[in-house]
């Protein structure tokens, strides 16, 4: 199991640079810190028929009462805001505005403002909070449908804030910590497949596709994200001092930045096979609180310039970029920065100065502890690496929507897709351990999944009562088998990283789907106990493309390259409302059939179950197995839009296709994985494979666990 943890531990404080960075030598004595501050001015909000201005010496922002929208952001002397900060839903209705925390009485520690819309359908109220001291603001809105109310709900719902251009660095994660095209880069580019991806003919990514969505992120293990100023030296960030708002819990993936300096916290949206979207029906009397979400801005006391041969370096190597070291320095130190300042975000949670909404306090919740222990006599350990555990609302029936129902669940709404309700989520500990803290009162069922478990422990009916901490004690997780185990490819992780091109720094990028055939001109033939997962088994398996006019002939590795692998188009051949493009052209593939040998030692009876583990796929065309040369059936995937949207993770999904273990024989047998020609974004991505055999079986497809 140390094995298996190790592939997936990374620090977010060591954050590798996500495109190449030239190694001049630098003046580690003056590496770039992060300016302190020092500013204890009292919070002063000015109100005037247009809206709030609210200062503390260090922010200075602008709230519109037409909207809720923050208009104006100045930090360090420098308006930052673009089109804005804004909540996708505003108040309507009957509209009222109001002081909720007047600073005037307090001596300027903390002021608040807040705008209320009573419409008969969704009431909303959207509030703005700043502190004496502090180098950024909290933003929360709370959701109430009385029982009266009809049926309402959101397909979407999050907050935004748009910069000016002068941010040009985005920082995600330890992979996607970099400079950014820029908005005149995208403009002349040229749609290809859909029209958030284009073809960049110009600037430092020329010959590479910017594609919205390969900045998506699950914002569970998110401390922090957002975007900095090379000009400026000046850093913006997102931190979710908790995700109990963010429907989806600990699997939610969602768009947290993407071009144009945009900075999003999605509550609730329909991405990845319908996401977890909010649908709440008539007769039922619900809230939510979503946020308080914290802003955080930062500024370097000592930025560093590039020299003229870093940048000289930069334009000599557009396409394929060496980005300035001083650049990604300075990035760097803002967004160890915003890591660091999450901590005590996060563990002020929850905040005692939100008061007014239905938002319980410390005293009123409490926390839930217990250990898990893992029951599988195949299992190589008993240890959980990476384990997560957490307390969601029970199943329910939704409103059968065609949006709900592309979770491929039918009515059911079950944790990974519901946005309606609160969820409470921890990382354990390998023996099992955790400890779940600052759960509202209520029942619920709660989940558990680890690396090297297949599967998913769950347990319902927890009741949690203010003020009551529960320990659950030790929980036997018996996952369920099938069989005894003849092979396994790979290890259970819910992600596609431990494949071929599924890692952090490469998954994202647009365009596996086009390069797997450069890497596989022959497709894939695995030998169990000879092959590598790691080099010779890749993240996804898609249609196998035979058009490569895609293809850069200037690119000097474009199986492996980074950027600049794509060939130029033209806004004359294909004008920005041609959604299509080029992919018309190439955007098609043939079958693929990867290949799996593996021996058996005697004539096999009763049957076998092959369990594969997708971290998503897409299309409609499924997954079909053959074993000797036999069909044995296809295995019918759900779309999570895992390959359109450039990820290692949609909404993962086990399978398990059943087949008469009389088909294998003695010797070398031969098992077939066929996706159908088609479009080259449908497909599968992998986690896990593994066969079992019940040699006492009946070979009639039932399913019966043997533990």
């Amino acid at each position: 199991m140390k094995a298996i943890a190790s592939l997936r531990l990374f620090s977010l404080f060591a954050v590798i640079p996500a495109v190449i960075v030239l190694a001049f030598s630098l003046d580690c004595a003056a590496a770039p810190t992060v300016e302190k501050t020092q500013v204890k001015a009292p919070v002063t909000i000015t109100e005037s028929d247009a809206g709030w201005t609210m200062d503390n010496g260090i922010i200075k922002a602008f709230v519109s009462k037409k909207n809720t929208h923050v208009t104006s952001l100045i930090y360090h002397g420098i308006e930052i805001m673009g089109p804005g900060g804004i909540w996708e839903s505003t108040p309507g209705g009957k509209v009222t505005q109001a002081i909720t925390i007047d600073p005037t009485k307090n001596g300027g520690e903390r002021g608040e403002i807040a705008i209320k819309g009573v419409d008969g359908k969704m009431d909303i109220e959207i509030r703005y909070t700043l502190e004496r001291g502090v180098s950024g603001f909290y933003t929360y809105a709370e959701y109430t449908h009385p029982a009266t109310y009809p049926a309402a709900g959101f397909g979407e719902n999050r907050f935004i804030l748009q910069m000016k251009p002068t941010f040009d660095w985005l920082s995600v994660d330890a992979d996607r910590n970099m400079l950014m095209a820029s908005g005149k880069d995208t403009e002349t580019g040229v749609v290809v497949h859909a029209k958030e991806q284009r073809i960049l003919s110009e600037g430092i990514y020329k010959n590479s596709v910017e594609h919205k969505y390969s900045y998506c992120a699950e914002m569970y293990k998110l401390p922090a994200y957002g975007w900095s100023s090379t000009k400026d030296h000046i850093g913006v960030y997102f931190i979710n001092p908790s995700t109990e708002y963010i429907g989806g819990g600990a699997a939610k993936l969602d768009l947290v930045c993407h071009l144009g300096a945009t900075l999003l916290d999605y509550w609730t949206s329909g991405h990845y096979a319908g996401g977890a979207c909010c649908a709440v029906p008539a007769g039922e009397d619900w809230k939510k609180v979503v946020g308080p979400i914290f802003v955080y801005l930062n500024a370097l006391e000592n930025p560093k310039d590039p020299s003229k041969e870093e940048l000289d370096t930069l334009k000599a190597t557009e396409g394929n970029p060496t980005i300035p070291p001083t650049w990604h320095d300075n990035a760097t130190a803002l967004f160890d920065d915003a890591i660091a300042r999450a901590k005590p975000v996060k563990a002020a949670w929850p905040f005692e100065w939100v008061n007014g909404v239905d938002y319980p306090h410390k005293d009123q919740r409490a926390n839930v502890t217990g250990q898990l222990v893992l029951k599988d006599p195949q299992a190589a350990s008993t240890k959980l690496p990476h384990l997560t555990v957490g307390l969601s609302h029970p199943d329910y029936t939704g409103n059968g929507s065609a949006f709900a129902r592309r979770s491929g669940n039918g009515d059911l709404v079950t944790w990974e897709h519901d946005g309606n309700y609160y969820q409470f989520w921890t990382d354990g500990t390998e023996d099992g351990k955790f400890d779940i803290t600052n759960v509202r009162p209520g029942t619920y069922t709660m989940h558990a999944f680890a690396d090297g478990v297949l599967g998913e422990y769950a347990q319902t009916d927890i009741k949690v009562e203010a003020g009551k901490n529960l320990d659950l004690g030790k929980l036997d997780w018996k996952p369920v088998r099938y069989g005894k185990q003849l092979w396994e490819i790979g290890f259970p992780t819910r992600y596609a990283d431990k494949f071929l091109k599924g890692d952090g720094a490469n998954y994202w990028l647009w365009g596996w789907c086009m390069r797997y055939s450069l890497l596989f001109p022959n497709d894939i033939t695995y030998t169990i106990g000879k092959s590598d997962y790691r080099k010779d088994w890749f993240f996804e398996q898609v249609p196998h493309s035979e058009n490569h006019a895609w293809l850069n002939p200037n690119a000097k590795d474009p199986a492996n390259q980074r950027f600049g692998w794509v060939k130029e188009e033209s806004l004359k051949d294909y004008p920005q409302t041609n959604e299509a493009g080029p992919w018309r052209v190439y955007g098609k593939g043939r079958a693929t059939t990867w290949t799996i040998k593996f021996d058996m030692e005697k004539p096999s009876q009763g049957q076998a179950a092959l369990r594969v583990a997708l971290a998503g796929s897409d299309g409609g065309g499924g997954l079909e197995v053959g074993v000797n040369g036999k069909s044995v059936g296809t295995i019918q995937t759900i779309s999570t839009n895992a390959l359109r949207y450039n990820t290692n993770k949609g909404v993962w999904r086990q399978y398990t296709q059943t087949f008469d273990a009389s088909l294998l024989k003695p010797g070398e047998n031969t098992m077939t994985l066929t996706v159908p020609a088609g479009d080259l974004t449908t497909g599968v991505v992998y986690d896990y494979l593994r066969l079992e055999l019940n040699d006492e079986a009946k070979p009639d497809g039932s399913l019966k666990p043997v533990n």
